[in-house]
């Protein structure tokens, strides 16, 4: 059995065939493909040129797809399913199931390899979302960078800046961020920091790099980073309970996958937010993904077609994910 699974976003887009034993007989990565963030036409091009590789590189198997998984950001919120499907029923067989999600729905998967749970995603952006055994899911944040977006890289920096600027000129105790986003906007003087935030086009883009350095920071013993760390936990938390508790479950134990940059290679924000989670009793699990996004799409295209996955198919499919097309 083979599937097809697209895993779209801002800032790229990914398309694999596979089967069950995380085999793969086609990849390609292109451009960004979120309705929300560029014009109609352009989106239709990207998802048709994407389609177009793949079936050149499988062209047998596109017509033997048992099923068709797509985790896309914006289309929800775009309305624009039926224009993917539109677009994918011109390169499968009418018999392929095709499924049109939030990207958040695969980041879960990712995690929870098919199975019901609370992702937490904090990249740029922040959103949590959770999805039961019901089929129904509930969405908390996620409504912007300007008034929301709590915990994100951007969140995350904004909170860095300040610092450093209440520091400079008193009104907080000193921190060791100082010291390293002057030398990441290669400046040697806190005011310097203005022409370089404010005199890009987009602030937002020089900003959300900056939340790397708070766990750095955090990490050396700064006690105003810890305080900021502590703080994004302290969001994330809020933002899953208030998911949790306003849904239905079916395990007694429900993981919560945590994905996105500001997870990644961090070991300091599980624990806390285990912490959290015993100090109220809460019966939440906390997980990093064990496969990539589109690895999430694969495992919900076979979930389509009642097949479950082991721990054998994330071994391979990572594997072969990350050698495809090397030499």
């Amino acid at each position: 059995m083979y599937v097809l699974a697209i895993d779209g976003g801002g800032t790229k887009t990914c398309g694999v065939i596979c089967d069950a034993h995380g085999n793969l007989y086609g990849k390609v990565v292109t451009s960004r493909s979120n309705p929300t963030a560029m014009d109609g036409q352009h989106f239709e091009s990207t998802l048709h040129g994407l389609l177009q590789q793949l079936q050149q590189q499988a062209p047998q198997l596109f017509s033997a797809l048992h099923s068709c998984f797509v985790g896309m950001a914006g289309v929800k919120e775009q309305q624009a399913e039926g224009v993917v499907e539109r677009i994918i029923r011109q390169y499968v067989h009418k018999a392929t199931t095709v499924i049109i999600e939030n990207d958040a729905l695969i980041a879960l998967y990712a995690g929870t390899l098919g199975q019901e749970g609370i992702v937490q995603i904090a990249g740029t952006g922040a959103i949590t979302m959770g999805f039961n055994y019901q089929g129904t899911s509930n969405r908390v944040g996620g409504w912007g960078y300007l008034f929301d977006d709590e915990g994100s890289g951007y969140d995350l920096g904004v909170e860095t800046l300040k610092a450093v600027f209440q520091s400079h000129d008193q009104r907080a105790k000193p921190t060791a961020l100082t010291d390293v986003v002057l030398q990441h906007f290669t400046v040697d003087h806190v005011p310097q920091l203005i022409e370089r935030i404010y005199g890009v086009a987009h602030p937002r883009t020089v900003i959300a790099p900056l939340g790397k350095y708070v766990f750095q920071a955090a990490e050396k013993g700064d006690t105003v980073a810890n305080h900021i760390m502590r703080g994004a936990c302290v969001k994330y938390y809020k933002a899953i309970k208030t998911c949790y508790v306003n849904m239905s479950w079916k395990q007694d134990n429900v993981p919560v996958v945590l994905a996105g940059g500001v997870f990644a290679n961090n070991a300091m924000l599980v624990p806390q937010l285990e912490q959290l989670a015993l100090d109220e009793q809460m019966p939440l699990h906390f997980i990093l993904p064990v496969l990539e996004p589109i690895g999430g799409a694969v495992v919900g295209a076979f979930k389509m077609a009642h097949v479950p996955l082991d721990r054998s198919f994330i071994e391979a499919f990572q594997a072969n994910y990350a050698t495809w097309g090397v030499d």
